[in-house]
Formats: structure tokens, sequence, C-alpha cells
């Protein structure tokens, strides 16, 4: 059976799984501390498959308290603490890791809470490097010698997508969009109207990753280029003014051009290598594009948020406010007020999307 990410119970999950050895030996309180927690019904992000737990994850929202380090006292504020953060061996490094710590600053996202941080030992390289590509920056080491690692609202990093996932920068001047047919966004992207609850969203997006790839072919080669924030448009084959939408965006990490007016740019085999297992077409599906096809290009972007059911902005509403270009989406570039009003219209709450 392939597994998921599930919000659980802590009391529907088993604490003898081989998974808490490690927390059990790095806190000999663990097991109370979990206990204690399960009987006042807190949940956690857990990623569980026939081989157990792979990975778990535990927030708290709002803790509003000084830090003391080896170096500093970090002063009051509010902060979304990640509590507990565990991936196995199996699950380090992948998608799933990934999915785990995007869900937490999605979730650090939402709150009001200016700060986020984690404290991890440093014998969890892997954890640690994983935890820097996404922004997160030491701030020294606690008495149980553990590293604290933090992000501040006040001071997003925008050098990569990653760093400034899921936020973007109040100085962007240039917007892209994805036209995307049905079929492959709801494989690529959690549609947000087919997902009854924000946690159905969550799990879906957690276990396929924050990082997507596209494969697209199109008349010409878009005007696309690595950083560039993209917004994602889920084309309709009925009703399309009405039912074809923008559904969420994220950011631009990679555009490459493999074939350009039936000229190969990259071999098959680079091709093969940039796509990855971050896409969803079969093996069979790749090549067809790389013979058939007389432009194609392969994009890698961060999934940076997702609108949500009810919120999508239809075609029919981006052309009646004058925001739909009259070129195709592969080609438009959007301004920083055309996004603010996609957002607006969205029912999104743009000061805290935009830093």
């Amino acid at each position: 059976m392939a597994g998921a990410y599930k919000w659980k119970k802590l009391s529907e999950l088993d604490i003898n799984d081989s998974f808490f050895n490690s927390l059990k030996e790095d806190y000999p309180e663990f097991e109370e501390w979990y206990n204690k927690k399960a009987n006042e019904g807190k949940q956690a992000f857990a990623y569980i498959d026939d081989n157990g737990i792979g990975a778990f994850v535990m927030l708290k929202v709002g803790e509003c308290e000084e830090i003391p380090l080896a170096n500093q006292i970090l002063p009051k504020c509010s902060r979304l603490k990640i509590s507990t953060l565990k991936l196995s061996d199996r699950v380090e490094g992948n998608r799933l890791g990934e999915g785990a710590i995007g869900i937490a600053l999605w979730n650090w996202l939402e709150s009001d809470d200016e700060e986020i941080y984690v404290t991890v030992f440093d014998k969890h390289r892997k954890l640690i490097e994983m935890l820097q590509k996404f922004g997160f920056e030491l701030a020294g080491y606690n008495s149980r010698n553990e590293g604290v690692y933090i992000r501040s609202k006040n001071a997003i990093n925008f050098m990569t997508p990653y760093t400034s996932f899921p936020f973007i920068n109040k100085e962007t001047r240039a917007f892209a969009m994805l036209p995307i047919e049905a079929e492959w966004h709801d494989k690529i992207f959690p549609y947000s109207e087919l997902k009854n609850t924000k946690q159905d969203t969550e799990e879906f997006a957690a276990a396929n990753g924050m990082t997507k790839t596209y494969i697209g072919f199109s008349y010409s080669i878009p005007a696309y280029s690595p950083g560039m924030p993209i917004m994602i448009y889920r084309i309709s084959e009925e009703q399309k003014t009405f039912k074809s939408v923008v559904t969420s965006y994220g950011t631009i990490v990679r555009f490459e051009i493999i074939k350009q007016n039936w000229d190969y740019i990259k071999s098959f085999d680079e091709y093969v290598k940039l796509v990855g297992n971050k896409s969803v077409f079969t093996y069979n599906k790749i090549k067809e594009f790389y013979e058939k096809q007389k432009n194609v290009f392969v994009l890698e972007l961060v999934y940076n948020h997702a609108f949500g059911e009810g919120c999508n902005v239809n075609h029919y509403t981006l052309n009646s406010c004058g925001i739909w270009e009259n070129i195709h989406p592969y080609q438009a570039i959007y301004s920083m007020n055309d996004f603010r009003a996609i957002l607006s219209l969205a029912k999104q709450d743009e000061n805290k999307l935009i830093k």
C-alpha cells in the first residue's frame, strides 16, 4: 500500500513504533510528554506507509516567551514552534521531507506569528540542510546543546525561491502565468475545489512535495525565468470562460528549453534527468513529447500557496476586471498590481503573502 501524509491524533499513533526510538534516546522525557499530549487530544502531521511512520511534525501556534541561548536571549515575540520534527532516513532529502517542512511553513504563513523555529541536534545533518534550504538560520544553541533554527517574517531571505517560501517579494515587478490542462493540473497540484478541507489539501500537497516539475509544449517558448512568481491557471474543456480558473501560485526554480522550433537543445538523457521524479508524466509520455512536439521545455517551481475552495478566480472575472491580457497566457507578463488584484478576487490577505 502506498504511503500518505495524514493529520492524526497522537492517540491514533503507536508510541512503540521504532520510528520514535531516537526521540526517546535524545529526550528521556519524550514518552511522558507524548502521552500527556495524546491525552489532551493533540494532533501531528505524519507520513505512514507499510514500513510504519516515516515523518512526524507537531506544531504549536502562538508561543510567546524568551528563548535563552548560550550566546544571547531571543526576546519574546509571537512564534510558531515546530515542537517535534523527525524524518526517517528513508524520507530525508526527498519530496516527503520537503513536504513536511512546507506544511509547517504554510501554517506559519496563515498564522499571526512573527517567527517560526525548531530545535535540532547537530547530528541530524540532512534535516538541518533541508531546514537551511527553506530559509531557517541558526540563532545559537540552547541548554540541551540543540541548534535553534529560526525564520522571521520581518527578514525574509529572497535570494532563492526556497529561502523565501512561501512568500512573494513586494519588490517583484513581473509575474508569469502557467496554463495547464485540468487533467494534469489536478495530478500535479492540490486542486482546491476537489479538496473538502484545508487538511485534505495539506495532506495531498505534502505527499507530492513542494517542488513541482511540468513539461510544457507551446507554439512559442514562454517568457519565463528563474525566480519569477508564476500563477497556476487550470484550463477546463467545458464552459471555459467560467470554469477555467487561477487556483494558486508558485515561484520558478528552473526553466530549461529542451527543444525549440524542432531543434533539440538537450539530449533525451539530459531531458529525462531534468524531469526527475517530480513529474506525473509516464516515461512513454515524456518520450512522446520529446519526439513529437515542436517546442518542449521543463519548468520546475516551488508551490507557494493555494487559494482554497471557492476562492479560485475564473477567466470571465479576470477579463471583466481588465487583468486578462489579449495574448496567450504563456507569453503574458503581469504586474504587481495585477497580482494584488487577483489576490483580492481570491479573498486572500495580501499582507500575509507579500513581504
